[in-house]
């Protein structure tokens, strides 16, 4: 690939992406303290004074209105977010090893392979359930905007790209990961470490390259979308069950 190219997306960009991450959750989070729930917490007590964490977190972790609301889009929807936190933990490894200099030995490898593959291809699954079901349901599909089926087409890419790297072996960089080799740990600690060197260590596997950039544009594009939900749940939660 172009020298040009993948410094772009190995070198430069990471540093960008965490940048905009950053701020934009800073920003957006401050916003939210700012709102007319100021006094809201993300661990608030009920008016009597009785803690509202059990509640809230019965709808942070098992959705339980949407469970009473809809189970199939209840078990769509949470096995979805399911996998995707499990994956998210799996990627963050190989990051916290890389700061750490935390060993890995070829077994913890292999069971990491097995597993991500497997959570790779359960969100792909149930990605493309809740891709269809915006598509084919009415109310549902009234409802939805570009930023619906953008953000929903983006995770598919992201996914389809990973599953790759797990199950079709292109040029190997990545993939030797499963088998104790350092690459992407490497690369990795470099962009910590050593910037001028990542990108003679980074990956050159096609699926990775795609897989990477794909990412930082999830990431980039995290704070100002309905991505952000995830850490925006707590306040909202917050305030629903103030009332």
């Amino acid at each position: 690939m172009d020298t040009v190219f993948m410094t772009l997306i190995g070198v430069v960009l990471p540093y960008i992406t965490l940048a905009v991450l950053v701020v934009g959750l800073t920003m957006r989070i401050a916003r939210w303290r700012k709102a007319p729930q100021g006094k809201m917490t993300l661990y608030p007590g009920s008016e009597s004074g009785m803690p509202m964490w059990k509640k809230i977190a019965s709808e942070v972790l098992i959705f339980k209105s949407l469970f009473q609301g809809n189970k199939g889009l209840w078990a769509g929807s949470w096995i979805f977010h399911a996998m995707l936190a499990l994956i998210i933990f799996g990627h963050s490894r190989v990051f916290f090893e890389a700061l750490f200099f935390l060993p890995s030995t070829a077994s913890q490898d292999l069971v990491s392979g097995l597993t991500g593959g497997t959570f790779g291809v359960v969100l792909l699954i149930t990605a493309v359930y809740l891709l269809i079901r915006r598509v084919a349901v009415q109310s549902v599909r009234e409802i939805s905007d570009f930023e619906d089926f953008f953000a929903l087409f983006l995770i598919l890419a992201i996914v389809l790209t990973g599953d790759a790297m797990r199950l079709i072996a292109v040029l190997g960089d990545h993939h030797d990961l499963m088998r104790g080799e350092p690459g992407t740990r490497a690369y990795f600690l470099a962009l910590l470490t050593n910037p001028a060197g990542a990108l003679a260590l980074m990956p050159k596997d096609p699926y990775f390259v795609v897989h990477f950039l794909l990412g930082q544009i999830l990431f980039i594009y995290m704070p100002f979308s309905k991505f952000l939900h995830i850490p925006g749940v707590f306040f909202s939660q917050a305030a629903i069950q103030k009332v």
